[in-house]
């Protein structure tokens, strides 16, 4: 597994240098995403990609409707399956209430997905009030041998800014 290295950047110019010394330490592009407030112009860098966005700065407005919606929906369709075919539970050598369950969590995890609920935000809250001041927030994945390696680099191209 390869650490995803957090790095809290004053503003676009400075996240500009220090992506530039990590790429002329031989860290892919690819491994440098950004994250900012709506509007921020990155210029030349990558900000998160919509898969691993953490929804900093608009995670209040879902408060975890989607996985309500979805367990619901899941729960009605999983009672559906039973009264339309009460075979399938037992065809497959279970009690129906456990294929009630099964619908449950896949319509919860399915709809959190549609609806946008992130279940990793939790760990980007802390970043979240300084993001919306302007601050920019840098991830590097990179192999955990250079983890330090890539800290160093940070500190002294964020230092000579």
């Amino acid at each position: 597994m390869t650490p995803k290295l957090k790095f809290l950047l004053p503003d676009v110019a400075t996240a500009n240098q220090v992506a530039g010394s990590l790429m002329l330490a031989r860290i892919d592009n690819e491994d440098i995403s950004f994250i900012a407030k709506p509007g921020t112009d990155f210029g030349q860098l990558q900000g998160v990609s919509i898969i691993e966005s953490p929804k900093v700065v608009h995670d209040e407005e879902n408060d975890g409707k989607g996985i309500w919606i979805g367990a619901v929906i899941g729960l009605l369709t999983g009672i559906c399956i039973h009264y339309i075919d009460p075979g399938i539970a037992s065809s497959m050598g279970i009690h129906w209430i456990t294929v009630v369950a099964i619908a449950s969590l896949i319509g919860a995890f399915a709809f959190a997905a549609l609806f946008g609920v992130n279940f990793f935000g939790a760990e980007f809250k802390k970043y979240k009030s300084k993001i919306e001041s302007g601050a920019i927030l840098m991830i590097v994945t990179a192999p955990f041998q250079r983890a330090n390696e890539i800290r160093l680099i940070v500190n002294k191209s964020y230092l000579k800014y």
